[in-house]
């Protein structure tokens, strides 16, 4: 099962050390971490972006509800900064595109204070026992939500195919050798980033058809603005014909 993920804490030393502490779980196959970036809310109640893709791979935020995830936290008048443009436009997008239960909304803000730190990551857990587990270790408070519901949006047999392919090297690296453990991690990174690769292409077909839609629909409205003026001013030579 794909979750959202935030795991906040006091500092953002006790983060960057629960970012760390969160690969390792990966690399003995309890999980996968798909993305997570570790985030900051400052005294004034913005969004600071700390580390940026901690579980390795492009380096963006535009493949995953994360990015959704992180703009509703910022909020219309929240500062999120250390983003490249086009990840900045990325999570504009997905903060439309994806929606988040209210519940899950309040817990979020009831748990990230001012001044705290916080993991925020998109994994596949097939049991939620080992981040629980975990985030009691490292002293952090978890709340998790379905990212399965938002990735609806983009429901694609590839990505439930690579999705499987992970799964299944996930349970073998949990009885492999230490060299076996190696050529699977790596592996499975690669389905990774094919994985965000591909999300991303998705989006951005997404994308284009909305665009294309209202363009279209700007098109239909033109024309039809057209024709109306055209015929008041047939009705207006009308009436000034009637008029004599």
């Amino acid at each position: 099962m794909t979750n959202l993920i935030i795991i906040s804490y006091p500092t953002p030393a006790q983060a960057t050390a629960g970012a760390k502490r969160l690969a390792e779980i990966e690399s003995i196959g309890d999980i996968t971490v798909y993305d997570s970036v570790l985030i900051r809310k400052n005294e004034s109640n913005e969004i600071h972006i700390i580390e940026e893709d901690t579980a390795a791979g492009s380096g963006t935020l535009a493949g995953m509800a994360i990015g959704g995830l992180i703009g509703a936290l910022a909020g219309p008048v929240g500062l999120i900064s250390g983003l490249l443009l086009g990840t900045l436009t990325g999570i504009a997008y997905e903060t439309d595109k994806y929606s988040f239960s209210e519940d899950f909304a309040k817990k979020v803000a009831e748990t990230l204070k001012p001044g705290d730190a916080a993991i925020v990551a998109e994994i596949a857990e097939d049991d939620p026992v080992y981040v629980d587990s975990y985030a009691k270790e490292t002293g952090g408070t978890l709340i998790r939500t379905d990212a399965d519901a938002a990735y609806q949006l983009f429901d694609d047999e590839q990505i439930i195919t690579i999705d499987e392919e992970i799964a299944a090297d996930r349970k073998r690296l949990k009885s492999a050798a230490d060299a076996e453990k190696v050529r699977i991690s790596k592996a499975i990174d690669v389905l990774k980033e094919k994985r965000r690769k591909h999300m991303e292409a998705l989006k951005a077909d997404a994308g284009d058809a909305e665009r294309k839609s209202v363009e279209s629909r700007a098109e239909f409205i033109q024309h039809r603005i057209e024709r109306y003026r055209e015929r008041i001013g047939r009705l207006e030579d009308e009436l000034k014909r009637l008029r004599g």
